[in-house]
């Protein structure tokens, strides 16, 4: 519906040119997302990330188990994975963990698209110390809008794989043990997924 329509049915009589502005920024916001959009990769372009959670309890050294998240990223291009369980989902963790990973796929991708994980940001807000990460890098964060599931498809995919071929019958005795397991089986499962899947490996 153009602007002056919309002036028009609201009663506005002040600038047209000011309401027409403000209608052109609010429209991104409020336009529905089209469910059958298709993405496309260029290689080198984007890792998707994203934080899984097994459906274990992990033993600790104190003697006590927990539910601890695992950082997975996912190539979006070559659909290369590569994950790490780590202690919280804290920006601290995420960050040391994100750094491990990126050196795991050997290159920096020009961008790391995230949803919004209180850990990396929210909206227009970044956690602390994040954007010096992304500096650093030279890489851009992505931070998706919410209700946008497709954008993120590639990784939700893995998850759900992780969770049907690696988690079942597997007992584990620590964080590294689970790291170690995983690294082992995804290193076997490269070859029957299209791209290698490991935590110690090589590039995009």
């Amino acid at each position: 519906m153009p602007a002056t329509v919309l002036a028009e049915r609201v009663g506005w009589a002040g600038s047209i040119r000011w309401f027409s502005g403000n209608v052109r920024r609010l429209r991104p916001e409020h336009r529905p997302i089209d469910p059958a959009d298709r993405l496309t990769w260029s290689p080198g372009d984007a890792v998707q990330c994203d934080l899984w959670f097994p459906p274990r309890k992990i033993p600790l050294e104190d003697g006590t188990r927990k539910l601890l998240p695992v950082l997975v990223t996912t190539a979006a291009h070559s659909r290369f994975m590569t994950a790490q369980m780590i202690p919280t989902r804290t920006t601290q963790d995420l960050l040391l963990g994100s750094w491990e990973l990126i050196q795991a796929l050997g290159r920096v991708p020009r961008r790391l698209i995230w949803d919004n994980e209180a850990g990396i940001g929210r909206g227009h807000r970044r956690a602390e110390g994040v954007a010096s990460f992304m500096g650093t890098l030279a890489t851009k964060l992505v931070l998706l809008p919410p209700r946008d599931p497709e954008s993120k498809g590639v990784i939700e995919r893995c998850n759900g794989w992780y969770e049907t071929s690696f988690m079942p019958g597997r007992p584990f005795t620590s964080p590294a043990d689970f790291n170690e397991q995983f690294t082992t089986w995804a290193g076997r499962g490269g070859s029957t997924t299209g791209g290698l899947i490991t935590t110690n490996s090589s590039s995009e």
